[in-house]
């Protein structure tokens, strides 16, 4: 139900502090105004209760029966006010609330991290959600407004989203993914057309890295012998460990095996081979308090350094 109120705040706060000192001239001096215009925001508001608030005898100022009444309300009202004031003033320099933030899966396991420790120990009160999906799926979730924000790998948006590089690391670059053992293993680079028999693992539908795999494949005229498509890089990662087949990585969720030798990767003879990496937001629309102190702590001058 729908409470229209019609009572002018101003004359509210002129009426209170008249009210509290019973003092015209103190009221004036406390808010800073002239003591005509008090009574002017007085005379207003008797006029607006068609009754009067105040009378003047031989003892002073005293309020009347309905000036009581008021009084009594508007001291929960200037309370209220002070109480909302000074929460908006703790949420700006001390932010809380919920972080929403959507992702890749292997974004979540090798890029984040180490993002969210160092935000979660600038602001502890802030709680993070953090969403995993495909980087097609995470930019939906912004655009529907079911995450704040989502860093991504590269593909296409709606106009209803805004991109921006990311900040602590802008791309990954893509590398032929084999077992040590591989023929392939050792090798300087490797164009698309030498591996285009050998059964490869691609990333699942809506992943930038697959997008821009087939992307160049098909600009090459040619057909991949794909073995399957695998949303989750550490289950392809086995497969290819294993030898059943390669894949195209980027070398941000290989490092460790590249360190331990489980895994080797072979650069690929090709200009571009590199999936830029977009912080996402929504276009128009209120942001919170929370998407803005992650996108200054990101942003601002004393961003983390690249993990």
């Amino acid at each position: 139900m729908s409470v229209r109120v019609d009572l002018n705040l101003k004359q509210i706060k002129v009426f209170y502090f008249v009210a509290r000192h019973l003092s015209f001239t103190q009221a004036a001096k406390e808010l800073f105004i002239t003591q005509p215009a008090v009574t002017k925001q007085v005379e207003g508001l008797e006029q607006h209760c068609e009754t009067r608030l105040f009378v003047r005898d031989r003892h002073g100022l005293s309020l009347t029966e309905a000036g009581q009444i008021l009084y009594s309300y508007t001291e929960q009202i200037m309370r209220l006010a002070s109480e909302a004031e000074q929460a908006v003033s703790n949420l700006k320099h001390n932010p809380h609330g919920v972080l929403r933030v959507g992702t890749t899966k292997t974004f979540a396991r090798y890029l984040m991290p180490p993002y969210m420790l160092r935000f979660h120990e600038a602001f502890p009160k802030i709680r993070i959600q953090l969403d995993e999906g495909s980087s097609q799926e995470m930019a939906a979730s912004v655009l529907h407004g079911h995450n704040d924000l989502a860093v991504v790998g590269r593909v296409p948006y709606d106009v209803g989203i805004e991109p921006l590089p990311f900040p602590g690391r802008e791309s990954d670059r893509l590398v032929v993914v084999v077992a040590p053992a591989h023929r392939l293993a050792g090798a300087k680079s490797v164009t698309l057309a030498d591996i285009r028999d050998e059964p490869l693992l691609l990333r699942e539908k809506g992943s930038g890295v697959r997008r821009l795999v087939l992307e160049r494949f098909e600009q090459m005229g040619i057909r991949p012998n794909i073995l399957l498509e695998a949303g989750n890089v550490d289950f392809a990662k086995e497969l290819i460990r294993r030898g059943a087949g390669i894949g195209i990585l980027g070398l941000m969720s290989i490092e460790e095996e590249l360190q331990d030798g489980s895994l080797a990767a072979v650069p690929l003879d090709s200009e571009g081979f590199v999936i830029h990496i977009d912080l996402l937001l929504p276009r128009e629309g209120y942001r919170p308090v929370a998407a803005r102190s992650f996108l200054e702590f990101l942003l601002g001058p004393a961003r983390p350094a690249e993990p």
